[in-house]
């Protein structure tokens, strides 16, 4: 991968996209050609952060910080849609409905009104996300856009689409009416059931003591959830949090051949979404490279092995079953539900309730000073 220097100004991609007014949508960014994965459609520092908020009286605050703006800067704010009309915190309503969380565990938000300009999809192709490098909210295609296609990022994820639905109603006022929300009630029954099913399986893979205790299982669903992901063609955050996830598991079992294909995934998938000058991609590279490297490397030996133990003359599929498991530990997959672990907070009272796909922290993080045989 290419490395790319970090822009010291906004990056906006007019060339590749229009500003235009959507039926039922309000206003949205239509791709003018086709978009290739990858493409990093917007970068922008934000208007203005929630840290500049100083007494308890939040709308008076705002309406402060708005007026200290350029007057283009006051307009693009005022201009951006408002989920709350008619409230009596205008200025507060309109922060909630656009505001960005500053990273994945950022209580910090921004404002960033070319990237609040896209629109929600369940089955998006755009992926935002804040880059620690830039000091910018990126938006990048995460599969290929058509000409004529709306950008679109996904607000809410996971869970069949009735719960999906409830959430975007409660939080952004609107009725979700997406490609995959108005699927034929026999195909959205199986969709349903697809979106149910990989929302088990990232409960499952989420709990710490399945992954110290039974690796082989948690790798098995991670697997599956990969699968599933492919049928439901889901190619943002989500595909890079599931390759770390695995890397996690061969890590701590002192699988280094594994995880550092795992990570270099991780890292590919997650230059798709973010670009190759993330913090997390140039992370993740290196621990390709070294995964020893990493806090928890070694809790267990259950499946030590070096890393230049990598296979070099298997054909893909048979490269797959070994990176897998999927011949040692054939039909060892679990459904079992576990209790769902919390997802990453938004600043509670500021910011939209757009999910933010925890990516950089470790789910088994407090597992690194824990050793097991």
């Amino acid at each position: 991968m290419a490395s790319q220097q970090p822009p010291s100004e906004n990056m906006i991609r007019t060339d590749l996209f229009n500003l235009e007014a959507i039926p039922g949508r309000g206003k949205g960014l239509i791709a003018k050609q086709t978009i290739p994965a990858g493409t990093c459609l917007i970068s922008e520092k934000p208007l203005f952060t929630t840290a500049e908020i100083r007494s308890n009286d939040v709308e008076r605050e705002l309406v402060r910080i708005v007026k200290a703006l350029p007057k283009d800067s006051q307009r693009a704010f005022l201009s951006l849609h408002n989920n709350h009309p008619g409230g009596k915190e205008p200025f507060s309503n309109i922060v909630r409905s656009n505001g960005y969380p500053l990273g994945a565990s950022s209580e910090v938000g921004g404002i960033f009104p070319n990237i609040a300009r896209i629109n929600h999809s369940c089955w998006a192709n755009c992926q935002q996300a804040w880059s620690s490098t830039r000091k910018q909210e990126t938006a990048y295609a995460v599969r290929q856009i058509e000409a004529g296609e709306e950008l679109t990022i996904a607000y809410t994820i996971g869970g069949p689409s009735q719960e999906r639905k409830s959430r975007l109603k409660e939080f952004f006022g609107f009725d979700c009416r997406c490609e995959i929300c108005s699927l034929p009630a026999d195909k959205q029954k199986q969709s349903d059931e697809k979106y149910t099913r990989a929302a088990k399986l990232d409960d499952s893979i989420g709990s710490p003591k399945r992954v110290k205790t039974s690796p082989n299982l948690a790798l098995a669903d991670c697997h599956a959830l990969l699968r599933l992901y492919n049928e439901e063609r889901i190619t943002d955050n989500r595909l890079q949090r599931l390759y770390y996830d695995a890397f996690q598991i061969c890590v701590l079992h002192s699988d280094q051949a594994r995880a550092r294909v795992f990570a270099k995934r991780c890292a590919e998938t997650r230059a798709v979404c973010e670009g190759d000058d993330s913090a997390d991609v140039v992370e993740m590279l290196a621990y390709s490279e070294k995964p020893s490297s990493h806090d928890s490397f070694g809790g267990s030996t259950k499946w030590k092995q070096a890393a230049d133990a990598v296979p070099k003359d298997l054909a893909s599929d048979k490269f797959e079953e070994w990176l897998w498991r999927s011949e040692i530990d054939k039909d060892c997959l679990s459904l079992k539900q576990q209790a769902p672990l919390p997802r990453s907070k938004t600043q509670k009272d500021l910011l939209s309730g757009v999910v933010i796909i925890p990516t950089s922290q470790d789910r088994y993080e407090h597992l690194s000073d824990i050793h097991i045989l």
